[in-house]
């Protein structure tokens, strides 16, 4: 069963070999391998347990990729249990409570065309994306595909792998970025397959764009991949560039808008410039400085607005913190984040209050449209940066 923090996380058959901490959807997933034993799993074999966060993207969302980006992983992830199978068959579930999709989908490796010849990626396309309603598992297998191809796997044997995300579809956060990160590492942790942050990023790429056809950008399955809890990303390009804590007076939220975020990638100049925003942030933290940020974040959403990538509901939101930041309220400055187009919009301000903030403008927006927005709130660390949990059966060595 599951414990307090401060005991020890143990699962039903099995032992994990570290303790995961709360709030990361770790213990929603081994609570999901506990009933799935042995349905699903088997007691007597070791799983792998992985994650990987969703993103807020603090500026450049719009800029064309070869431009600076800061970004910050979010406390939502999306979180992977691996186990291997005795012979070819690969299952896949994935938990849908609403039932929008499919949540369980079986492929014998053959019909991916491996172990020896894997099929390209348009016979892919074809063959994962066909159904609206199995798509999800055309990232999962999408993954397996890409190890394949690139990386030179030779799978001998099937696996199981369960999937689940907390991060809410839609907000403009990388969920499918993320949950793509996920599946890649879940792999390469069964399989014995170990990429690099940007070999990642890269195979992250290649499924969403080659396979799913979904829109993507490198540098959000790089952060996603490389993101320490707490940081932003500084991101020139496909490289990352630099890392800077968020000082300690000031806090990021995010509240998502109800709109479903653009789909499509553009490249509509800049929406900040980063240089200028990170020489604010080692300044003096005075007034001014911090005056000065929360200007840059609402001239950055004029930025969505002048391309064409704003929404009613992300107006609102940025309009109702233009009017808590003049009636003295926690919060500096806010815009779009990610493509825009909808999605979520970014709130900087004091740390500890900009919180209740975005509570305030939650209600607010509520009255407005409808909407009950999500607020993003914490922090967690990137997919390599978790590293990965073993569950080894209880009795083993």
């Amino acid at each position: 069963m599951l414990r307090g923090r401060d005991e020890v996380v143990s699962v039903r058959f099995f032992q994990p070999s570290i303790d995961p901490a709360e709030g990361l959807g770790v213990l929603v997933l081994f609570r999901l391998i506990e009933e799935a034993v042995p349905a699903f799993f088997q007691p007597d074999r070791a799983v792998q347990v992985v994650r990987a966060p969703g993103r807020l993207c603090v500026l450049g969302g719009l800029a064309a990729n070869a431009a600076a980006a800061l970004q910050l992983p979010i406390a939502e992830g999306a979180c992977a249990a691996v186990q291997a199978r005795d012979d070819d068959l690969v299952r896949l579930w994935s938990p849908c409570r609403d039932g929008s999709r499919t949540q369980l989908l079986s492929m014998r490796l053959p019909d991916l065309g491996l172990p020896s010849a894997p099929i390209d990626y348009s016979e892919a396309r074809a063959l994962l994306c066909a159904d609206p309603r199995d798509v999800w598992a055309g990232y999962l297998l999408g993954a397996l595909l890409v190890l394949a191809r690139e990386h030179g796997l030779k799978p001998r044997h099937g696996v199981e792998l369960l999937m689940h995300s907390d991060i809410p579809e839609g907000c403009g956060v990388a969920s499918s970025s993320a949950i793509t990160v996920a599946a890649l590492r879940a792999f390469g942790k069964a399989y014995g397959v170990e990429l690099s942050a940007t070999e990642l990023a890269n195979a992250c790429q290649l499924v969403e764009q080659r396979i799913v056809q979904s829109p993507s950008r490198h540098r959000d399955a790089a952060t996603i991949a490389s993101a320490q809890s707490g940081e932003l990303l500084v991101l020139r390009g496909d490289a990352v560039a630099g890392r800077v804590q968020v000082p300690s007076d000031l806090e990021f939220v995010a509240l998502s808008s109800g709109v479903r975020a653009a789909q499509e990638v553009v490249d509509a100049g800049g929406d900040g410039d980063v240089d200028r925003f990170l020489a604010l942030l080692a300044a003096e933290p005075s007034a001014a400085h911090r005056q000065q940020l929360g200007e840059m974040l609402f001239d950055a959403h004029a930025g969505y607005v002048a391309a064409g990538r704003s929404e009613h509901a992300t107006d609102f939101v940025v309009e109702q913190a233009k009017k808590r930041r003049a009636a003295g309220g926690a919060v500096l400055g806010a815009k779009a984040t990610g493509r825009g187009g909808g999605g979520s919009v970014l709130l900087l301000g004091e740390r500890g209050k900009v919180w209740y903030e975005a509570l305030r403008i939650k209600k607010a927006l509520l009255q407005e449209t409808g909407h009950s927005g999500h607020i993003f709130r914490w922090s967690s660390p990137g997919a390599l940066s978790f590293g990965a949990i073993e569950l080894r059966p209880m009795g083993a060595s």
